[in-house]
């Protein structure tokens, strides 16, 4: 799901440039407003399609399969199962006669289809694969024809099943999957237990030396990206935000640095250290802290199965997520509306996702130095036994 991200981003910043706090700006920009809104419902608005391929295309390269094809045949299986054509048979304002596909399934409210549709074809056209159920072509016929040949007996069942599924049984897969997921959904509503909770799982299981999105991507995105659509909309509309239980609210004001808000720790590591093993790795990490990449910090001293940093590396994104919802539930805080690229540092990124709100810069840092606090103590008990083997080595 990785995969999506540019576009998530290239659409946010449709979004940015049409909510750029300057009045005359905004009525500059107004007569343009429905023209350049288009993007935005090219991106976010059709996450579901764009997962769709890229996850039958991840998988298929791990299958060594044909990534093309069954990307197609995927996507044909996602129509079939989650859109309903709507067709017009008399003129409406705006529209002819015609036959239009709405895009409600197309976004965030068909991630779960999208999973299933990609996971499914790609097993199915992998089974006839191995079991050589497939037709071949003589030498001398093109790859590309080939290929499309041997995705033909799969692709055959794919859409029968679909189909059957769909028309014949009238089942609505996305509606049940939905269902099916209906409790962890709470978690995309904007309540207290949905900023905790996500973080505690993230963070407890990547103590044990999982990343932990293998829960928020597939399980947690679906909602929150749900939210950020509907905010989207909103705006779009002239209408003020509605959720800000977005994956924007834990990236910029949670996850300051990477999981477990680590970038506070790398600034004790850096300044505050005595042992010689300490502060080279808070020169080292502090730079890609900085821009939220902490690998080097989590693999390095490590923090994983560390007696020392287990503790506060769930405790400080935790007390952050509980003060920012605190912040945004009495609107002290924007809610976040858009994708800002996470590589940048937290405070601009929280002002970008924001829509330029200098308070989320203020709300951002504040939750730095709280992480910080909670860090202190397990940071200078590390770094006093560091420092402790380090005489011990040098004697």
């Amino acid at each position: 799901m990785a995969v999506i991200i540019p576009v998530s981003i290239i659409g946010s910043f449709f979004t940015i440039l049409l909510n750029l706090p300057i009045d005359a700006w905004k009525t500059f920009i107004q007569p343009y407003a429905s023209m350049l809104s288009i993007p935005m419902y090219y991106s976010i608005s059709l996450m579901a399609v764009y997962c769709v391929f890229s996850i039958t295309s991840s998988l298929c390269k791990f299958y060594d399969l044909d990534p093309v094809s069954t990307s197609v045949l995927a996507e044909m299986s996602f129509f079939i199962l989650a859109i309903v054509p709507n067709v017009l048979t008399k003129k409406v304002t705006g529209l002819q006669p015609g036959t239009y596909l709405p895009i409600g399934n197309m976004g965030a409210q068909g991630l779960f289809t999208a999973i299933l549709c990609a996971i499914f074809t790609v097993e199915v056209v992998r089974f006839f694969y191995k079991k050589n159920l497939i037709i071949k072509m003589p030498d001398g016929v093109p790859t590309a024809v080939g290929k499309s040949f041997s995705a033909l007996l799969p692709g055959i069942v794919i859409i029968i099943v679909s189909f059957i599924l769909k028309e014949i049984l009238k089942l609505d897969i996305n509606a049940i999957l939905t269902w099916i997921f209906s409790p962890i959904g709470y978690f995309g509503h904007d309540t207290f237990l949905s900023a905790i909770i996500p973080v505690l799982l993230i963070t407890i299981i990547w103590l044990f030396g999982v990343h932990g999105m293998v829960i928020a991507t597939p399980i947690l995105y679906p909602y929150w990206y749900a939210n950020l659509n509907a905010n989207t909309t909103a705006i779009t509309h002239g209408n003020a935000p509605v959720h800000f239980m977005t994956e924007q609210f834990f990236q910029w004001f949670v996850w300051v640095g990477g999981a477990g808000a680590t970038l506070s720790l790398a600034i004790l590591l850096a300044f505050f250290s005595k042992a010689k093993f300490s502060k080279t790795m808070g020169a080292v990490t502090i730079i890609p802290a900085i821009f939220n990449i902490n690998e080097p910090l989590i693999f390095g001293i490590p923090i994983i199965m560390n007696p020392y940093f287990a503790a506060p590396f769930v405790l400080a994104p935790t007390a952050m997520a509980a003060v920012t919802y605190l912040a945004m539930k009495l609107h002290m805080v924007a809610f976040t509306t858009v994708v800002a690229p996470w590589t940048l540092p937290g405070p601009i990124g929280a002002w970008m996702a924001t829509g330029f709100d200098w308070r989320a810069i203020v709300l951002c840092i504040v939750n730095i130095v709280i992480s910080m606090l909670i860090y202190w103590p397990f940071f200078k008990a590390y770094d006093r036994n560091q420092l402790k083997l380090e005489k011990a080595d040098g004697e």
